[in-house]
């Protein structure tokens, strides 16, 4: 038996969980862009590892680890979603709401995933489960940055999900969605409550659901004073190669994410007009070139054959400039979420 979930449309995007999410809120009926979701998500972010039970074992990332259910709290819609040790469990609730016709986004480890052809771990990447073939043992996955649904073994994307031999496991996560969906709030109160959850976000800096990183502000900060002992570890060229793919490949928008919540910031304007007149798009986007020329010191470093101290002291410097720039627009963005005459006209 074949089933693939009806009138479900794919279509590729710059990260994989807000791709994920527009496209399956598209198929319930409710078109937004990616940037708007990855904004009503306050999918921003950044955490710090310094863990030598990872590979690499200093790591860095530049979204929320809550990006999804952000989404549906801070728009009031209502969604289906959880976690699992029981991965028998996990395939029969999986393939009961594909026999609905639903599509679910996974939470999977791209290592196991045989059409990713990789060689490292990159747990929590998203991609959305549209229909199985039952005598050929695969799923059928869509994935942000291919054009053709994928058909993986049952077996490959059970590890994928859920493996037990890496220290951060997907735990079989998974969210999906039911009927017509519409936000459950205005735009411009969704925009309000997506911005000033993100800024409380950037100002903390621990989150329960990454207990062993430093988050936030407070994780830039972090990593810019513990730059200069990366040259140190043994894994120092991978942990180097590792930062600059994340910034610009991985899934990041070539700009760590942050061009997507610059296109969110342009898009909100729109919405709620007072906020253009703040050049709240234009600011992000020089942070993001920042990142790209930060990024730049890293892959140097990275094709060395040996440590050079000094780039990785050029990327503390450049770490603590953009500390500085996001600190100053996070804080403007607080400021003007405390007007409620901006929300409301």
């Amino acid at each position: 038996m074949q089933v693939v979930v009806d009138g479900y449309v794919h279509r590729k995007g710059e990260h994989c969980a807000s791709t994920a999410l527009r496209n399956i809120l598209a198929f319930h009926g409710l078109s937004l862009s990616e940037g708007m979701v990855f904004g009503l998500a306050s999918g921003l972010g950044f955490f710090y590892i310094a863990n030598d039970s990872l590979s690499p074992t200093r790591m860095f990332h530049g979204r929320t680890a809550t990006l999804e259910i952000d989404f549906t709290t801070n728009t009031g819609i209502v969604h289906s979603n959880g976690m699992t040790t029981d991965d028998d469990k996990a395939w029969s609730d999986l393939r009961a709401r594909l026999d609905e016709g639903i599509p679910v986004m996974l939470s999977t480890d791209t290592f196991y995933l045989g059409y990713q052809n990789t060689t490292s771990h990159f747990p929590k990447h998203r991609a959305v489960a549209v229909g199985y073939d039952e005598a050929a043992g695969t799923v059928l996955i869509a994935d942000r940055k291919l054009d053709d649904y994928q058909a993986v073994p049952r077996e490959e994307l059970r590890r994928a999900r859920n493996a037990g031999d890496y220290p951060i496991s997907c735990g079989n996560e998974y969210d999906h969605f039911s009927g017509q969906l519409e936000l459950g709030r205005s735009l411009p109160e969704s925009i309000r409550h997506a911005i000033v959850r993100n800024v409380r976000g950037m100002r903390a800096e621990a989150d329960a659901s990454i207990p062993m990183a430093t988050v936030g502000l407070a994780g830039m900060r972090r990593l810019a004073a513990e730059f200069r002992s990366w040259k140190s570890i043994d894994d120092w060229s991978w942990a180097a190669r590792f930062g600059y793919q994340v910034v610009i490949k991985r899934g990041a928008g070539d700009h760590f994410f942050r061009s997507l919540y610059a296109d969110f910031l342009r898009e909100s304007s729109e919405a709620v007009p007072a906020l253009a007149e703040y050049g709240l798009g234009e600011r992000m986007d020089v942070i993001a070139e920042r990142w790209v020329d930060f990024a730049s010191v890293l892959k140097e470093q990275s094709e060395r054959e040996t440590c050079e101290p000094g780039l990785f002291e050029a990327a503390g410097h450049r770490m603590l400039e953009l500390a500085d720039l996001e600190e100053a627009l996070f804080d403007r963005l607080g400021e003007l979420c405390l007007r409620d005459a901006l929300w409301t006209g």
